[in-house]
């Protein structure tokens, strides 16, 4: 309360309701529509003609897609990249691994009718696997970045 009262420079950006705009908001809507539209469609055309072990392995790709996804994009967000976003964004991409591997090995049977048995295991050792998930990325995340690094350009970012 103090700290307010002596430095409302600090302050004015969110007292003012300047980062909330109806603009931003719509800018983020279609980010969102954007990569959740590419993360699906790059994965199924890559995996559209494939049999049953293949189509568990798009699933996978598109959870993967969608995790890198989001893990990058929230690096992109911020605007001081220290070790503890760095360390957290990797821990979250182990955790979700770590969980993934060990599920896939010992699930034989937890969900009726559709065993995930090893998928992320085969899904890994595919060249399609892992070219679909580059290219997906890149793509989606490709909107952002460059208008991130328009912003950048264009205006100071140490003011």
């Amino acid at each position: 309360e103090e700290r307010a009262l002596h430095e409302p420079q600090l302050y004015q950006y969110t007292l003012h309701a300047r980062c909330y705009q109806m603009w931003s908001y719509w800018v983020n809507i279609l980010d969102a529509v954007w990569q959740s539209a590419v993360i699906f469609f790059m994965a199924y055309l890559s995996y559209q003609n494939e049999s049953f072990n293949n189509v568990s392995s798009f699933g996978f790709s598109i959870i993967f897609s969608m995790i890198v996804t989001s893990l990058i994009h929230v690096v992109l967000q911020t605007s001081r990249i220290d070790w503890s976003l760095i360390s957290s964004t990797a821990f979250s991409f182990l955790v979700f691994l770590g969980f993934t591997l060990v599920f896939d090995d010992v699930c034989v049977v937890c969900i009726p009718g559709e065993s995930p048995y090893q998928v992320s295991y085969q899904a890994l050792r595919q060249g399609r696997f892992w070219f679909t998930n580059l290219l997906t990325i890149v793509t989606a995340m490709l909107p952002r970045f460059t208008v991130k690094c328009i912003y950048n350009m264009m205006r100071n970012p140490l003011n």
